[in-house]
């Protein structure tokens, strides 16, 4: 099944991206990335940061755990569903061993920032997540 819309997206998507610059386009999400990760780290003093704030092994990725207890999955589902039903904000839960013998899994939130957020963006996140994490 041809679908040339789709193709044409993707096609114009990619012009679009070439003509604003790979490397503008990175030095953007990376921005954005640092804003969120500073942010919320005064906001949640407490908070697990899994992502470095380092220059050079950053992305456009933050992934933290706001609760003490990082193997607790239910809670954080809660917390990121809560997130979405009452403030509107969508970021995903992710599981992984922080160390390689761990016997358990750890359990985050992740967050994308991308081209198209700005600082109001983070800035709201952020805020929605003190929020909820503070009553929840």
């Amino acid at each position: 099944n041809d679908n040339y819309p789709a193709k044409q997206a993707l096609a114009d998507s990619c012009k679009m991206w070439d003509e604003i610059g790979r490397d503008r386009i990175q030095e953007r999400i990376l921005e954005l990335s640092e804003l969120c990760k500073v942010l919320l780290s005064e906001a949640l003093p407490e908070a697990q940061m899994y992502s470095p704030n380092v220059e050079g092994l950053t992305s456009g990725l933050t992934t933290f755990n706001p609760f003490f207890d990082v193997t607790d999955e239910e809670r954080l589902t809660q917390f990121r569903d809560r997130l979405r039903e009452d403030y509107g904000y969508i970021i995903r839960t992710t599981s992984f061993k922080l160390y390689k013998d761990d016997s358990y899994e750890t359990h985050a939130l992740r967050i994308s920032t991308h081209l198209f957020h700005d600082e109001r963006d983070v800035e709201g996140l952020v805020e929605a997540i003190a929020d909820l994490y503070y009553s929840f």
